[in-house]
């Protein structure tokens, strides 16, 4: 397959597509965010460190800056921080052309629609990832747990073709004509262990004790909230849910205390923000909810990170 995949944000997730597009033989590009990063980079001979189970594998990667570079940019995935997603956007935005589509790959909600609201003419397409991945070094990608990729268009058009980019990389991913509630289901999930496990600076397994109990009411709040989005799940359905992931990541560091453990800006606006936001537009009274956010921005004020 000729076509080219630019990638935008070498965190762990955007390597980790860009290990498996180049070992697949597919014209991936990585865009990376700093000269420095792009020099670094090249010191290193473009080359990219994938590991899983203890083996690694080296490839090479075409890496370049936003600007560097004419080439309008066809395909996109866009795999940085949801905070991030803006300032991303507005890098490459005059490479953007009119049929140019873009898959979003970010945690929580609300980055995604800003995206679309911004480019009405391009197709945006939104994924649910559930691969887990941490980068060793700069170009060290660490593959620690296999997972799907759902992708799906908000406007339910059926599926572009150029997805079989991802299956000829070998990604497990599945097109889904209903991607809003699998996202809600996961921002879900995402706020019943991540804040818990940031505050308490555990993994994920030891978050309904640690949540004590406001661990029933949090689940109670949040499928209050996906009742209010169309998510047909019941409570118990979403309970088992929860507790499933928490069970099969129970030894697992939640991407939210990696993020207070290295001292990066959180994605907490976009999970328990969203939350809280939704909830209140459609008239719903969460205090469970409001209070770990409260809580989890006074904890960061502590540490000196941006509350948003």
């Amino acid at each position: 397959m000729s076509e080219t995949l630019h990638i935008l944000g070498a965190g762990s997730l955007g390597l980790l597509w860009a290990a498996r597009c180049a070992d697949a033989g597919i014209d991936c590009r990585l865009i990376l965010r700093t000269p420095q990063a792009l020099r670094d980079w090249h010191s290193r001979h473009d080359q990219l460190l994938l590991e899983q189970q203890g083996c690694s594998q080296t490839l090479r990667v075409a890496a370049e800056l936003a600007g560097d570079s004419q080439q309008p940019i066809h395909r996109l995935v866009i795999a940085t921080k949801a905070w991030a997603v803006a300032d991303a956007l507005d890098s490459v935005a005059p490479r953007l052309q009119a049929d140019s589509q873009l898959l979003l790959l970010q945690n929580g909600l609300g980055s995604q629609q800003a995206v679309r609201a911004r480019l009405p003419s391009q197709r945006v397409l939104y994924a649910s990832v559930t691969d887990g991945a941490w980068k060793r070094e700069a170009n060290h990608v660490v593959w620690a747990g296999i997972g799907q990729t759902l992708v799906g268009d908000p406007q339910q058009q059926p599926a572009p073709d150029w997805l079989a980019l991802l299956g000829h990389a070998g990604i497990d991913w599945r097109w889904e004509p209903q991607i809003m509630p699998v996202l809600w289901l996961k921002l879900a999930v995402n706020c019943a262990i991540n804040p818990i496990s940031a505050l308490h600076d555990c993994a994920n397994g030891e978050v309904p004790e640690r949540a004590g109990a406001s661990f029933a009411p949090l689940l109670a709040e949040l499928h209050a909230l996906l009742a209010s989005q169309d998510v047909a799940l019941s409570l118990h359905q979403l309970r088992e849910r929860i507790l499933g992931v928490i069970q099969a990541t129970a030894a697992n560091s939640s991407s939210m205390r990696q993020d207070l453990t290295a001292h990066r800006r959180t994605e907490i606006d976009f999970i328990l923000g969203h939350a809280c936001r939704t909830a209140r537009r459609v008239g719903l009274a969460t205090p469970v909810l409001d209070a770990l956010y409260r809580q989890l921005q006074n904890h960061l004020a502590e540490l000196g990170l941006p509350q948003d």
